[in-house]
């Protein structure tokens, strides 16, 4: 018969023991990841590494002092401390060094409280475009002091966030076409709860928050997206910072905006067919309104010849010879 050995509990010293030894595991494992980082320093970054991952942390670091003096600059903020910036090969690792739970589609994120980014290793130019998108979520963190991020306009964070490309997506080019052609964009405060509706709605807020952001700033480049930042800040109150910033108020500004959406994007994103038949359209309006001017332009042309040859024989004749060859003029012009 089988001996069955009986499991006795873990005595005081044994739990003691334990409870000393788990925590110099959990420190040396620790270490062992932090061995496995590399890291590299730029004037205003700390880039954190994986050994493999060098040339994407050159690209990083380049990327985002490139971006720096149009971001920072824009905001009027001095960055005093070196941002740390942190690459993880898989979207898990970043969500865990924070304690979250991962999210689809999220390359990067931003903690302005901690001063620091931390990126996925994903494709080239989306990883450049990530690094510039979070820094800007930190410059703004800078801008708005002591401001809670609840009360920060998520508007004003994501087109201040795409403001360094300078540039839609075609993707976005698409989404504000169709909802110009539909009659579907969106007012601030409707963008503003975009933000937490469904995918269409989010993909048309992003897109709109960087026309309006990119139209503030071109208002008044020398620091007016600085200035209704630091506004905001103290009142509170966006028709206020838009006065004491632009000197329009909330409604000028809105219709100036979505007016100025409207006649850049209305042909952003049609079918090449239909271009194709709006360019055929103009192209047969132009030509007949050049025919039509032509015509007219004949028509005065030959009246103002008969006109100058009247004036001419009636000098030239006798009353009887001058009636005759008015008459011959008054039947030419009347066959013609």
């Amino acid at each position: 018969m089988p001996v069955v050995r009986r499991a006795w509990p873990l005595r005081g010293v044994a739990v003691k023991r334990l409870a000393l030894v788990l925590p110099v595991l959990m420190l040396a494992c620790a270490s062992a990841l932090r061995a496995e980082q590399h890291a590299m320093s730029t004037e205003h970054f700390i880039i954190e590494y994986p050994p493999d991952a060098i040339e994407k942390a050159r690209l990083v670091a380049d990327a985002l002092e490139d971006a720096l003096p149009t971001l920072a600059g824009s905001m009027d903020v001095t960055l005093n401390q070196q941002v740390r910036v942190r690459l993880f090969r898989t979207r898990k690792q970043m969500y865990e060094a924070i304690g979250g739970e991962p999210r689809a589609f999220v390359m990067g994120l931003a903690d302005g409280a901690g001063n620091q980014i931390l990126l996925g290793l994903f494709g080239t130019e989306s990883l450049r475009q990530t690094a510039q998108h979070e820094l800007a979520h930190i410059v703004l963190h800078h801008r708005f002091g002591q401001m809670h991020p609840v009360d920060q306009p998520r508007w004003l964070h994501e087109g201040f966030a795409q403001l360094a490309s300078q540039e839609l997506s075609p993707g976005q080019r698409q989404v504000l076409g169709d909802a110009v052609r539909g009659d579907r964009l969106l007012d601030i405060d409707a963008m503003e709860l975009a933000f937490k509706g469904n995918s269409e709605e989010v993909a048309l807020a992003y897109a709109q928050a960087f026309t309006l952001v990119s139209y503030l700033h071109g208002l008044r480049p020398d620091g007016g997206l600085a200035e209704l930042a630091k506004s905001l800040e103290q009142t509170g109150d966006l028709e206020r910072a838009f006065i004491r910033s632009y000197g329009l108020s909330r409604q000028q500004i809105e219709q100036q905006w979505l007016r100025e959406v409207r006649d850049v994007h209305l042909g952003s994103g049609m079918p090449l067919s239909a271009e194709i038949a709006i360019f055929a359209a103009m192209a047969v309006l132009f030509l007949l309104t050049l025919v039509i001017v032509n015509r007219r332009r004949a028509v005065i042309r030959r009246r103002l010849q008969e006109e100058e040859m009247a004036r001419l024989l009636s000098h030239s004749f006798g009353s009887p010879a001058r009636a005759s060859l008015l008459d011959d003029v008054r039947r030419h012009r009347e066959e013609r």
